[in-house]
């Protein structure tokens, strides 16, 4: 059967073409969705190439105080699983000032050239009541040095005795969050083994543990991991390059 073609009764039974839908609207109206729809289509075809022109994580630069080291080789086990190695710098008794004075970040930024960074620092300083006084100028520097690299700040764990540190916490939280690639986590209600009943250190499983529940947590961030898959048991995995310096050692 043969459709009649439609007319327009405000133009004196002018016959208009396209499908019935098009003869109630306006040709202004015509226009405009057309041009949406075109729009629409383009940006359709476009998200194939802007997803393969984001380059997933394979390098991560993992560096902080003497928690570190057992939190980036369950890290470097999830490595394995999905396509990235973590570098290590672990400098027992650290903090964002001493960390801060010796420009070693940005040194290690050039050197290993990360997709990523991952902080482990502020349990040494957990009790400071005023951190915005005494980190502003550290934090600014260590931000500077991280540029636009993707940062996650872990926070410190609770201390078993003396608090959960909620100044510090909070400016880190802050301050780290404030940067368009900052993403900080909280890791203060964690309740995870410990090394002794008032020694803020996690045994090696709670490490495992806590880093377990870092991995379910940073999807969120979006930053594009290949994959995150858990690594079969409680493997624990040393990196290729994994640097550790004690207290009374420069970094």
């Amino acid at each position: 059967m043969i459709l009649p073609p439609f007319y327009d009764n405000t133009q004196q039974g002018a016959p208009i073409s396209g499908t019935p839908s098009d003869a109630f609207l306006p040709d202004k109206t015509n226009t405009t969705m057309k041009r949406i729809m075109l729009l629409l289509l383009a940006a359709l075809l476009l998200l194939p190439a802007a997803a393969a022109s984001i380059k997933p994580v394979t390098r991560v630069l993992f560096i902080g105080d003497s928690m570190t080291g057992w939190l980036s080789e369950r890290l470097e086990a999830y490595g394995a699983e999905n396509g990235f190695e973590v570098t290590t710098v672990t400098w027992d008794g650290s903090t964002p000032a001493k960390w801060a004075k010796t420009g070693k970040l940005t040194q290690y930024i050039n050197q290993y050239k990360p997709d990523v960074i991952f902080i482990n620092l502020g349990m040494n300083q957990l009790l400071d009541r005023n951190p915005s006084k005494s980190l502003a100028a550290p934090m600014a520097t260590l931000l500077k040095s991280v540029g636009s690299i993707p940062l996650v700040w872990i926070g410190p764990l609770e201390w078993p005795g003396k608090g959960k540190g909620e100044a510090l916490v909070n400016y880190l939280k802050k301050t780290v969050e404030a940067a368009p690639n900052g993403h900080f986590y909280n890791a203060s209600d964690l309740q995870i083994p410990r090394q002794s009943k008032t020694n803020p250190h996690p045994t090696r499983d709670g490490s495992r543990i806590m880093v377990d529940h870092i991995v379910k947590w940073l999807p969120t961030t979006g930053i594009p991991f290949k994959s995150l898959n858990a690594p079969k048991g409680e493997q624990m995995k040393r990196g290729k390059v994994f640097i550790y310096k004690r207290m009374n050692q420069p970094l």
